[in-house]
């Protein structure tokens, strides 16, 4: 499924919230399944946790910046394995 443009996006959102996040899980899903099967279960969890940071976050710009806390760990976390790599 192709996603819409920005624009329709929002206007769906705002005019049908629940809609909108339907749709954003149908999108999601079929992100996840054109993966590699190896891949899918541990982005299904990744997606899980996304989804309960976004429902405890309380507001959307909370959400952003927890989830862009885990990007930043997973990316430290990334780079410190990379540096411990033998040469």
């Amino acid at each position: 499924m192709d996603v819409p443009p920005f624009d329709e996006l929002r206007e769906l959102h705002q005019r049908d919230p629940e809609g909108f996040e339907n749709l954003r899980g149908k999108l999601i899903d079929d992100c996840i399944r054109c993966c590699p099967r190896c891949n899918q279960r541990r982005l299904r969890g990744l997606q899980f946790v996304i989804d309960a940071r976004r429902r405890i976050a309380g507001n959307p710009v909370k959400a952003l910046l927890d989830i862009q806390g885990m990007m930043y760990d997973s990316l430290l976390d990334l780079r410190k394995a990379l540096q411990h790599q033998p040469r």
